[in-house]
């Protein structure tokens, strides 16, 4: 990428056309996004630190449309499948929701969608193939090159190009998601989103899980997203039958965590900037997700707090599976017995922050959040 610039639409489009090979995006609607994405970039004091991080995301982002295009032209019955009440885990960031569905991960009933296939989506192969894919390869040296460079990014946050990935990967081809406030200082373009209606980049995933999944058709898909607290008017008007389970930590713990987070991911941020804005975003998803919840009455949802995952995991689950009459096999249980013997809490290292590193103090979260404290009872 060389000589490229990453803030021309034209040339980003043209550098994944040259990667892959394709040429067909799909519909124009992800456009919008983008555009909104340059302008802010260009208006931006740090348009020289930005643009070059924006223009790798770009690009593997239009390589993935490219991916999911190809997929569905090769393969359009697939739009015509049904995706039946996925189970959904969401709820603020650092609320336990990674490890959950790591943890749900390994029951053979469901179906994820491992990082690798993700990033371009492809029909999802056997696992014994995965490791002698090229672009499984890819991806792990990719994650495992980040990861060196930054050591203390894995033990904020996991990932792996075998293990089950968030939504948020697959849907940020539509340029409308939290993944560019959580990477880019850019709050042209967060007031943008703020006023966006995410149901087209639903749509989208739910076509993407429907290319993903067509070897596992019958398998109830497990994702899991803390946006899905954000977008989820949207998420339930595309897929009103699912099972939700939202995962409530105090936010005074779960703001400055995602703070820490975002600044240690490629430190764009200032530091002091980083907690006015998750404070900001994420204050205005549990209201949000307040509404969107009595705008669905019918919704099947349940609340868990993170309290009780962290003291009794497998107990957890069971209750889970109670609530949504799920069945709990004896293998499935033995395989989260041994995932959770061989990953305790903090196994790659600790990860420690508070709010005053990231320009907020802890009075201000708890004002901002009063009344989601007192309603999930999380003083």
């Amino acid at each position: 990428m060389s000589g490229f610039d990453p803030t021309d639409a034209d040339a980003l489009h043209e550098e994944a056309i040259a990667r892959t090979g394709r040429s067909d995006f799909g519909d124009d609607g992800y456009r919008e996004g983008l555009g909104v994405l340059i302008d802010a970039i260009r208006a931006s004091p740090r348009h020289d630190r930005i643009a070059p991080r924006f223009g790798a995301m770009a690009v593997n982002l239009l390589v993935g449309r490219l991916a999911s295009q190809a997929g569905w032209n090769a393969h359009p019955e697939l739009l015509d499948d049904p995706v039946p009440a996925p189970l959904i885990i969401t709820g603020l960031p650092r609320s336990g929701t990674t490890i959950l569905h790591f943890l749900m991960s390994v029951d053979p009933q469901f179906q994820w969608t491992p990082r690798w296939v993700g990033e371009a989506p492809l029909i999802r192969p056997p696992r014994e193939e995965w490791e002698s894919h090229p672009q499984y390869r890819q991806v792990h040296d990719r994650l495992e090159a980040t990861f060196a460079a930054n050591p203390g990014l894995r033990a904020a946050h996991d990932m792996g190009a075998a293990l089950a990935d968030e939504c948020i990967t697959v849907m940020s081809q539509s340029f409308m998601t939290n993944t560019f406030n959580s990477t880019l200082p850019l709050p042209d373009y967060r007031h943008w989103w703020y006023e966006a209606d995410e149901e087209p980049s639903y749509r989208r995933y739910k076509d993407n899980l429907r290319l993903m999944g067509a070897r596992a058709r019958d398998r109830t898909w497990l994702l899991k997203n803390p946006s899905h607290s954000y977008g989820m008017d949207a998420m339930l008007r595309v897929f009103p039958d699912a099972r939700v389970v939202v995962l409530h930590r105090n936010p005074v713990e779960t703001i400055a965590s995602g703070a820490s987070l975002i600044w240690r991911n490629g430190q764009l941020f200032e530091k002091a900037e980083t907690g006015p804005i998750r404070l900001d975003i994420f204050a205005r998803a549990v209201e949000r997700m307040r509404e969107a919840r009595e705008r669905h009455p019918g919704a099947a949802v349940l609340d868990v707090h993170y309290r009780d995952l962290i003291a009794d995991k497998l107990g957890t689950v069971r209750r889970i599976y109670r609530h949504f009459g799920l069945t709990l096999s004896a293998e499935a249980e033995t395989a989260m017995q041994a995932f959770i013997g061989d990953n305790p809490q903090g196994k790659h290292g600790r990860h420690d922050y508070s709010s005053g590193e990231f320009g907020i103090t802890d009075d201000q979260v708890r004002d901002r959040f009063a009344d989601y404290i007192a309603r999930h009872d999380l003083a």
